[in-house]
């Protein structure tokens, strides 16, 4: 799914804005959620829409609006909800879809995130908190969105968590057909994971595009107050003290391979 914002005018500002089909978009320095919310088509100002090459009217809004799911930082649970399929009707109920079996829907989403079929049945205070991360994105794709928009999906996870998180992340996006949209503070989790980002300051976009070269626009970044990966930011260092001939690398095993090479 593609989205297309051309000449947008949203809180006094104009966006223009490009959602790349089957890629995994990070958005950063977004404080008060209004990229966020423009890409889940929640909030929408006055201009152009484009999703896949077709004009979107507002009569269309609500069908689109359908096809993208939001999971937020933190998952929701009403009072009355234990178990896991409590909380998947819950959500089927409050979004009103219409499935055919709802117990192998629940079952299937289970699967495509890594968890086994008898969870639907487990208590929710028993999960740890990366389950409770794979339940939230289970639950997003009960309405088989073709975007799955994730608030801070990596927040307080070990590194073999977040490895698992980045491979599910892939296989929606390549085997599923999935647009993926990141949101989060973090430049290292962007840097490592995204095909492309959106960088946000008051409420503007200041850049978008290819991940590793607008990070490496280092010089920019800092003037604008902006999050640069660690990464980066020792290479640059690296590069203007030492003149050292070292290339930008996410994968720190090619930077000592580099160091050992030029420096």
């Amino acid at each position: 799914m593609e989205i297309v914002f051309i000449n947008h005018r949203l809180d006094e500002e104009n966006i223009d804005l490009v959602v790349h089909h089957n890629i995994i978009t990070g958005i950063i320095n977004d404080e008060n959620n209004k990229i966020f919310d423009l890409i889940s088509l929640k909030k929408i100002g006055k201009g152009q829409i484009v999703i896949n090459n077709e004009k979107i009217v507002k009569e269309d809004l609500i069908m689109n609006q359908r096809r993208i799911s939001q999971v937020l930082d933190k998952l929701t649970i009403p009072n009355y909800v234990l178990t896991v399929q409590e909380l998947m009707m819950d959500n089927i109920k409050r979004l009103n879809l219409n499935i055919r079996d709802i117990d192998k829907k629940m079952k299937d989403s289970l699967k495509i995130v890594g968890l086994k079929e008898e969870y639907v049945y487990h208590e929710i205070r028993t999960l740890s908190s990366s389950e409770k991360k794979l339940i939230s994105i289970a639950i997003g794709l009960l309405s088989n969105p073709d975007t799955l928009i994730l608030e801070e999906p990596f927040k307080n996870l070990d590194l073999k968590q977040e490895k698992r998180l980045f491979m599910l992340l892939q296989k929606l996006k390549e085997k599923y057909n999935k647009t993926i949209v990141i949101k989060t503070e973090d430049a290292n989790i962007l840097y490592q994971y995204s095909d492309e980002i959106v960088v946000v300051k008051n409420n503007n976009i200041l850049m978008s595009g290819d991940t590793k070269e607008n990070f490496h626009r280092v010089d920019f970044l800092k003037r604008n107050g902006i999050n640069i990966p660690d990464s980066v930011k020792f290479i640059y260092l690296a590069k203007k003290t030492k003149g050292a001939k070292i290339d930008y690398h996410s994968d720190i095993r090619d930077i000592i391979k580099d160091i050992y090479k030029h420096v």
